[in-house]
């Protein structure tokens, strides 16, 4: 199977159809096993589609515009003139090694490179724009691909996995009151509608570098943890949207586990838990941060 370092190196390269079909089979039999390798390719996909809609072509005369595909269609024409031993429909392309894994690129058609020049222009501009697209950014969190989200909700799956020992217990103020100046920003125990659920207690935690509060629940006797941090600049381009009884929300996935996020005043609020990924969402549509 192709390693998950193969699938993010030419993760646009298959966005793009740029890979042969045997090629392209083996990385789909990858993404079906590998939740973060999916979630890559959606951010990818993602970030391309709004760099496209960003880079609409002006209005410019029509005459000028056939010209253009013209020449461009000349050129392709050209290419294809080098390969005279068969009928243009059954001519092989001459694909390039990409390099590790053995990965190979089909050749791009002559009229798409021009656009596929102008988003790579887009995104240097945005890069340069916005500071966002370094990833040395955030302690060498890449803000800008789907692996730094990945992470981000492995972590967060690991930290409710690994069931540590409270270092707090006590109700909702209690537990506010211990945190009191442990953290750089202030935390409270989430309040929920229903007596179903029930604080166990909390401890200081850590999500990818970033100190953050572990808040620990039952729900009918399962486990709930909710990971409370300053979230990097662009966490919500690393996850998907969704709205669940009205509320917004973002989420991710990570080892099987779906991780809703609830922003709120500068801090996101992440739930683990071994609830169903429905139930988990109702759960975290339903958490009451307005206190």
């Amino acid at each position: 199977m192709i390693p998950c370092e193969v699938v993010r190196r030419h993760v646009d390269a298959v966005v793009d159809g740029e890979v042969d079909a045997d090629t392209q089979i083996e990385f789909e039999q990858h993404l079906t096993d590998c939740g973060p390798c999916r979630v890559h390719l959606a951010f990818t996909r993602s970030f391309k589609e709004t760099v496209k809609e960003a880079c609409k072509s002006p209005d410019v005369p029509l005459t000028l515009a056939e010209r253009v595909r013209a020449s461009l269609d000349a050129e392709d024409a050209r290419r294809d003139a080098a390969q005279p031993d068969a009928p243009i429909s059954k001519r092989e392309p001459q694909p390039r090694p990409l390099g590790l894994g053995g990965i190979r690129l089909a050749p791009m058609r002559a009229r798409y490179v021009v656009p596929a020049a102008a988003a790579a222009v887009a995104l240097a501009v945005i890069a340069a724009q916005e500071g966002s697209i370094d990833p040395a950014i955030d302690g060498g969190l890449s803000i800008t691909t789907a692996a730094a989200g990945a992470s981000i909700f492995e972590d967060i799956v690991h930290r409710h996995s690994d069931e540590h020992p409270t270092e707090v217990r006590g109700d909702e103020a209690q537990v506010a009151d211990w945190f009191r100046g442990k953290l750089e920003f202030p935390v409270r125990p989430i309040a929920f509608s229903t007596p179903e659920v029930r604080l166990v207690g909390a401890r200081l935690s850590r999500v990818s570098n970033r100190d953050a509060a572990a808040f620990y629940y039952t729900v009918r006797g399962r486990r709930v943890t909710v990971m409370v941090f300053e979230p990097p600049v662009g966490l919500d381009r690393m996850a998907e949207r969704t709205t669940v009884r009205g509320r917004g929300l973002f989420f991710g996935r990570a080892h099987g586990h779906t991780v809703p996020v609830v922003q709120h005043e500068g801090l996101s609020y992440a739930f683990a838990g071994d609830l169903d990924s429905r139930a988990l969402m109702r759960l975290a549509a339903s958490a009451d941060l307005r206190r």
